[in-house]
This record gives structure tokens, sequence and C-alpha cells, in this order.
């Protein structure tokens, strides 16, 4: 089980590690990527020489099997070394260069000292142990320590650098890659903190382990996975993501119909295309639907501006005491779409062309960002406040009442064709927000 977790891991940081440096060979700005690149073949390499049977194999020969313990030790710390640079890459502005060349300074020496305290222990190398004389624990013991404490610096720096970009970074496939990095600095700080166990061994009884065991390669596994789901997730990301992206967006294209129906049964020339009957589109057509139907009551609002009532805005601050748990914006949105219906099924216009009063414009709606993401939620508000709002209910009232008044003034009762409740308007959309379909 310990070979196939180290074989595992091994295995996603080669392959994540040589597709990175053949997607950015050449492309000098990318440094980042490139450093992503060195960490995982170092650390991938450290992991095939550390299984358990590729140390079973090179324990024949004790002179080769010291020599690939030393270099396998050495390629973490190179492995490490490469974090930092990483997370210099990240920093905002960019670490200059020298604080990139200090660093490799300091990777350099380290490496120095990991070989000379290696050769000052003179380690014995067997079949599955690493062990040394008395006198010369301490010099083993400082090898573990210097690989532990520098293998966690680093992957402090790393953290500190990537939590500073997360906050930086809107949320996203991006982002999320970024928390997933930061998981796998989190993991390999456990995986480095593991080695400790050799120190204390090292100190005790003068030996410590030479492959990994079990919860090293577990640990070691994990941190592969989610540094490499990290690095890809904007590959990745998008193709997992887009059925919960189908889903939402389905799920908001059904919550904006009792305003869409209301808008389209007064003003059928806003469907984009008319020949789509069909109000449950298929769920990898969904985002496009509802794309389409924001635009489509967008029209119809633009097509409702000669029916805008100028009392709405009145009415709706006389009747929103009892509404104070909805947005006031959306709430006068929905009251003045609600208005404007009532008058163009009555055929009364509130323009300058023969009208009762002289309409204002619409009423500004608070600022939205210029995303189909922030129109569809302003839009949700809204017909959240036109099915379900007392207040916009109340000015329904208020546009009918007037809409009588103006009737029998003129000589035409209420049951006269046109009249609200009369054969001109059915019952069933007296409410304003049309029948439910589904």
């Amino acid at each position: 089980m310990a070979d196939l977790l180290s074989f595992l891991g091994a295995a996603f940081f080669l392959v994540f590690g040589a597709h990175r440096l053949a997607i950015t060979r050449g492309a000098r700005a990318d440094s980042a990527q490139r450093h992503v690149s060195g960490f995982a073949l170092c650390m991938g390499l450290a992991l095939v020489f550390n299984a358990p049977s590729v140390t079973d194999r090179l324990a024949r020969d004790p002179t080769l099997d010291t020599l690939v313990g030393l270099i396998t030790h050495d390629l973490k710390l190179a492995a490490f070394a490469f974090l930092v640079l990483v997370a210099y890459s990240l920093r905002s502005p960019t670490a200059g260069r020298r604080a990139v060349r200090r660093q490799v300074w300091t990777a350099g020496a380290t490496l120095a000292a990991s070989v000379a305290l290696f050769l000052a222990a003179c380690p014995a190398t067997t079949s599955e142990q690493l062990s040394v004389s008395p006198g010369h624990r301490w010099a083993l013991a400082s090898y573990s320590a210097l690989f532990a404490a520098y293998g966690a610096w680093c992957l402090l720096v790393l953290a500190r650098e990537l939590a500073d970009h997360v906050e930086r970074t809107a949320p996203g496939l991006l982002r999320t890659g970024l928390r997933l990095m930061m998981l796998a600095a989190a993991f390999g700080a456990a995986w480095t903190a593991w080695t400790l166990d050799d120190v204390i061994s090292d100190l005790s009884v003068g030996h410590q382990d030479i492959g990994e065991d079990m919860v090293s390669s577990a640990l070691g596994a994990i941190t592969a996975l989610l540094a490499t789901g990290g690095a890809t997730a904007t590959l990745w990301g998008d193709a997992l993501g887009a059925p919960v992206r189908w889903l939402r967006a389905y799920h908001r294209y059904r919550a904006l119909e009792p305003l869409w129906s209301a808008l389209h049964r007064e003003l059928p020339q806003i469907a984009l295309d008319p020949s789509v009957t069909d109000r449950r589109p298929g769920l990898p057509r969904a985002e496009f639907a509802l794309y389409r139907r924001v635009i489509e009551i967008h029209d119809g609002h633009l097509a409702l501006r000669p029916y805008f009532d100028s009392d709405v805005a009145r009415w709706t601050a006389e009747a929103e005491a009892g509404d104070r748990d909805r947005d006031r914006h959306a709430v006068l949105e929905a009251a003045t779409i609600a208005a404007a219906l009532e008058n163009k099924r009555a055929g009364r216009r509130c323009d300058a062309a023969g009208a009762p009063r002289q309409a204002p414009a619409a009423p500004a709606p608070p600022p939205v960002p210029g995303t189909v993401a922030a129109e569809t939620a302003w839009l949700l508000e809204v017909t959240a406040a036109f099915t379900g709002s007392p207040a916009v209910a109340d000015v329904r009232r208020r546009v009918r009442h007037a809409v009588d008044v103006s009737r029998r003034d003129t000589g035409r009762g209420p049951g006269g064709s046109g009249a609200p409740g009369g054969p001109g308007v059915p019952r069933s959309d007296a409410d304003g927000a049309g029948p439910r379909t589904g």
C-alpha cells in the first residue's frame, strides 16, 4: 500500500511538472509556472526514489543506496526552495531580483549544509535503515532537523503569500485553485513535520527508516493531489462546474417566469425568438436561455415607458411600511412595472400623447454591475416583489381604481370592453403576474 501511495503521488507530480514545463517553455514572463514545474519534478523524483520497493532494490549496493538517499533528500530541499520562489512571484508587487537571489543563495547554503552533515554522520545503510555510531548521532539528527526546519519555513512563506493572493482574487476558478494550493501547503507542512520522528529516532537509537512509511506516503499523495488540482483548477473546474452552473441558471430562469410572462402577455414582441415556445430549456441551454430572458425583460421595461404612472413612487412610499423586508428599489421597480401593465391593458397612456398626466422618466434603479449575474440577481428581487409585495399589490389596486374613475368620467362603465375585470382582462391575470407554467 505504501508503494502504491508513493508511486501515485510521484505520478501526479511528474506528469504535472512535465506538462507545466512544456506549456511554459519560452514564456519568459511566466516565472511562477516554471518554479511550480521545478517543484513538481523534484518532489516527484524524490517520491520515486523513496518508494519502499525502490529502496529495497537499492539496498543490494550500500554505496549506491547511500548516494541515492542523499540525492533524494536534497531533491526535497530543492523542491522546497522552488516553493519560496513561487511565493515570491505571487507577491504584489513581485519580489525583486535581490530577494530572489538571496533565496537562491539560502537554498544553496542549506543544500551544502545538508550534504556536510550527512558526510559527518558517516551513516551505514541497510535494506531498511540508515544508522550511525553513537558519536555521530548529533550529525544525523541535525541533518533531519535541517530538512524539517527549512521545509516548514518554505511552506509557511508560500501559505502566507497564497492567503494574501486569495484576498486579492475575485471569486471563481482561480480563487478555488489558490485555496486548493493553500490546503496542499498545509498537508505539505504536516508531511514535513512528520520527519521529526526521525530526529527523535536518531538521537535515541541512532538510526532512521529509509523508505516512506504509511503516514508519510499518504500525506505525500494528498499533497500531490491537492497541489496538482489547485494548479490546474482553471482546466478541470470549468468542465466539472458546468452542471452546477446549468442548474443554477435553470432555477433562475424559472424564477423570472412570473415577471417575464406578465410582460410577454402584453408585449409579445419582446420575445427574441418567437418560434421558441418551450419554457423549460434543457440544462445545457439554460445559461443562454437565462441571458435571453434578461434581455427580453429589459426590452419589455423599455416598451412600457409610455405607461409609467407618475403617482407610483408616492403610492409605493405610502404602502411600503408593511413591506420593509424587501429592497425598496426593487419594490419601486416592480410597482412601476405592475402599474404600467395595468395602464397598458386598459389602453391608458401616461405620456404626452393625450395622457391624463405627464409621466416621469423611469425610476432609476440602484447601480448594478454590467454582468449577467448581477442583472439576474436584481431582476430576481424585482420579480419577488412583483409577485409577493403588499406594496405592489396596493399600487395595482390604486391604478385599477384610477382606470375605473377615468372610464366613468368618459362615460364608459366598468363593465365595458377593456375595463379591468371586463372581457378585456381575464380574472386569472388580475394580479398582474399571470399564470405560472410548470
